[in-house]
């Protein structure tokens, strides 16, 4: 059986500034340096999907390498449009991290968070949701 260790879920927002053609021609070209560049680094079930203004990508790899994520990270911000900002999340398939990595004027950016059990042991002494007042001071039932 094949194992990935990690699920990887990608958006591209383009600019209000980009005309109708200018969109679809920056999309398609997109697209292809995307799949060629997630191929690269071992990435299966790749799915890029264009939603009119957004590019939406998913996919799977078999480890979880941050050094990985960073190249593919350098690849993105060589071929990324100015008026194309973008976020890939990636998640460890036992969610003990994840990794967001922002696209943006050429460049990018990392943040990891930790999610794993002991993350959540951590704030276990906080109160269920439904058991704290909302942001007004009021029950959660409006009482």
């Amino acid at each position: 059986m094949v194992k990935y260790d990690c699920e990887v879920f990608g958006h591209m927002l383009y600019s209000p500034e980009l005309s109708y053609n200018e969109l679809y021609a920056i999309e398609a070209d997109l697209i292809d340096e995307l799949r060629s560049a997630l191929e690269e680094i071992g990435a299966e079930h790749i799915d890029l999907s264009g939603l009119g203004d957004a590019l939406r990508m998913q996919c799977v790899l078999h480890g979880y390498d941050e050094v990985v994520f960073h190249g593919l990270c350098d690849a993105i911000a060589t071929f990324l449009p100015r008026k194309v900002d973008g976020r890939l999340l990636f998640v460890h398939k036992d969610l003990s991290i994840v990794h967001l990595y922002c696209f943006t004027n050429g460049g990018w950016k990392e943040a990891a968070v930790d999610i794993s059990m002991k993350a959540c042991r951590y704030v276990e002494d906080v109160a269920p949701a439904f058991l704290r007042p909302d942001v007004d001071g009021d029950s959660p039932d409006g009482e």
